[in-house]
């Protein structure tokens, strides 16, 4: 049962009580006319059979003689008339039964009937509903349209309510995440301008001739922190372009994408992970920058989260017609669980974004790889590696490789 739907659920309720009311009226009216028939007839049965003893009395005979001329005893014909009273019952009872039941089942199929029209109709608006949430929930990033209301019209009850309530909710989650847009955007691009003036000081200061070595070495790490701040903010601006719609997608090759990002990736440290390619022609139609970006970030980010002596395996291609990116790193090991929080802001592995743990990055490449697959409409499949590290894979829509 709980695998029907809700319509179907209250067509079986409403059958079911149709029936059970039936039933239950078919079983008082078979006690009510078994009850009459039992003293109708066996009044009747008895007053015959008193009158035949009566007869037979007066003529002082035990038998009596039938209308064919035969003759039977008293007794035999006492027992014949209880038995045909048994039978006259019996048959009453037994068709009031099969037909009553007929009856009630036939009613229970109507009402069935009729309850899954009611049904449909009653439920309609909240199918309405469940689409429009359906709709929302299966787009993420750019393509998720907030502006898409119910607009339920009629009269004004609970299910009006609820649909009022939805579209509401909709409204404010849509101003809510175009703020939060606008905010990211419009703070990273205010900041760009305090961060340029603020190194080009520190540059300023840091090459004059009369300047003390404390003071260069002092401005070289003012010069780091003013870095790290810098991509911050670039960081951030990237994820607010992410979060767009492609205006202008142009043909862009995965392979010379991962080719120009690995040639310049530094893996001259003893520690460097080893890294190799199997790098195929992988056609996409999208954005060549932020496309850039993302194979940089995941780069990156199996560099920073790696192990001393480890491993990153880069391959593009085309799998089943569709254009793929995938990028395997060792690393420390992961539960299932904890894979997908990896793709929230500020989220590091196991460590939550006040613990320092002298990686490079802010918690925010895999949000950004994110948002910009979201933009190109891309799949991303992450899973944990048994020995550690992860697996990660963004399929792009097929389209461009078949043309």
């Amino acid at each position: 049962m709980s695998r029907l739907s809700l319509r179907a659920r209250l067509t079986v309720l409403y059958g079911a009580l149709s029936i059970l009311a039936g039933a239950v009226i078919l079983t008082l009216l078979y006690l009510v006319v078994q009850a009459r028939l039992d003293a109708e007839l066996t009044g009747d049965a008895e007053s015959r059979i008193a009158a035949l003893q009566q007869r037979a009395g007066q003529a002082g005979e035990a038998t009596i003689t039938t209308p064919n001329g035969s003759r039977i005893s008293l007794d035999d014909l006492t027992e014949q008339i209880r038995g045909n009273e048994e039978k006259i019952r019996n048959a009453a009872l037994d068709t009031l039964l099969v037909r009553g039941s007929g009856i009630v089942l036939a009613i229970g199929l109507a009402t069935a009937g009729t309850g899954w029209i009611i049904a449909g109709r009653g439920l309609r608006p909240l199918h309405a509903i469940t689409a429009t949430a359906e709709q929302i929930a299966r787009s993420t990033g750019p393509h998720r349209d907030l502006s898409r209301r119910i607009a339920l019209t009629g009269h004004s009850d609970d299910t009006q309510r609820l649909a009022d309530a939805f579209d509401a909710m909709l409204e404010t989650l849509d101003r809510a995440f175009d703020s939060q847009r606008r905010f990211v955007a419009s703070a990273s691009h205010e900041l760009r301008t305090p961060l340029a003036l603020e190194r080009a000081v520190i540059e300023l200061e840091a090459t004059k001739p009369a300047a003390h070595p404390d003071t260069v070495h002092f401005a070289d790490r003012l010069l780091a922190i003013n870095t790290r701040n810098t991509d911050l903010v670039d960081r951030l601006l990237t994820l607010a372009d992410g979060g767009n719609e492609l205006t202008e997608p142009v043909p862009v090759d995965l392979a010379d994408v991962a080719a120009d990002v690995l040639a310049q990736t530094s893996t001259d440290t003893p520690t460097s992970a080893r890294i190799t390619a199997d790098l195929v022609t992988a056609p996409v139609l999208g954005d060549p920058i932020l496309l850039h970006q993302l194979v940089r970030n995941l780069v990156e980010n199996a560099v920073n989260h790696n192990v001393p002596g480890g491993w990153i395996k880069i391959t593009t291609g085309i799998d089943t017609g569709q254009t793929y990116l995938a990028i395997a790193n060792s690393g420390l090991l992961m539960l299932p669980r904890e894979v997908n929080g990896l793709f929230e802001p500020f989220r590091r592995g196991r460590s939550d974004r006040t613990r320092d743990t002298g990686r490079r990055g802010f918690g925010l490449g895999l949000t950004i790889v994110k948002a910009i697959s979201d933009s190109h409409h891309a799949q991303i499949t992450a899973l944990p590696r048994q020995d550690g590290g992860m697996d990660l894979r963004i399929t792009f829509p097929a389209g461009l490789s078949r043309r």
